[in-house]
């Protein structure tokens, strides 16, 4: 009972690392009071293949995007109201309302609109792994950012320019310390098949 494959779960869903994101947690806090307006980028390899304008205010967030529909470039003007949470210690903690929805979220995801990962029924990663290892994911992204190949099997890439090299160090220990944690649990579950 609980183990792989097991729930509800639809096993085809869209994953939520497959569709582009927008997260509260990527802005910092002092840019809502005065507002900020700036502009989100997804790249593959080094190359931009998408970007969307914000506008942050103290009680909303505009998105400014275009969609293809039949052939043709639309654009999309969406503003998303903010939702507030008192917090234990003090303070408050802000929330996207989804306009689909109206449920509060932290993440925005980009299908054809931006909306919560709720409306896209989306899933997380981890849902799907065979084999549960801390951190393996958390490296997954990292070489992803980094613009390398998906997997361990290609080496992490070059530091970028302009990265720290005590940043892309600590990037780099993660990273074999996943690999090492993926090899011993590989040979773990090899060994149990092979009684």
């Amino acid at each position: 009972m609980g183990g792989w494959g097991s729930g509800s779960g639809n096993r085809f869903a869209t994953k939520t690392d497959e569709l582009r994101k927008v997260d509260l947690a990527d802005f910092k806090r002092h840019w809502f009071e005065p507002g900020f307006n700036g502009t989100c980028r997804w790249s593959r390899g080094g190359r931009e293949t998408a970007s969307i304008g914000y506008r942050l205010r103290a009680n909303y967030m505009e998105l400014h995007y275009t969609v293809t529909r039949q052939g043709e470039e639309l654009r999309v003007d969406e503003r998303f109201d903010f939702a507030f949470t008192d917090q234990p210690f003090g303070g408050q903690r802000r929330w996207i309302v989804c306009r689909s929805c109206n449920s509060r979220c932290r993440v925005l995801y980009g299908g054809a609109y931006f909306r919560c990962r709720k409306c896209y029924e989306a899933t997380y990663p981890s849902q799907y792994e065979f084999i549960r290892i801390p951190a393996l994911a958390k490296a997954e992204r990292a070489r992803h950012k980094l613009g390398g190949e998906p997997g361990f099997i290609h080496g992490l890439p070059a530091k970028p320019k302009g990265m720290h090299w005590q940043t892309y160090r600590r990037l780099q220990r993660q990273d074999w310390a996943a690999s090492d944690a993926l090899n011993m649990a590989l040979y773990q579950k090899m060994q149990r098949f092979s009684r």
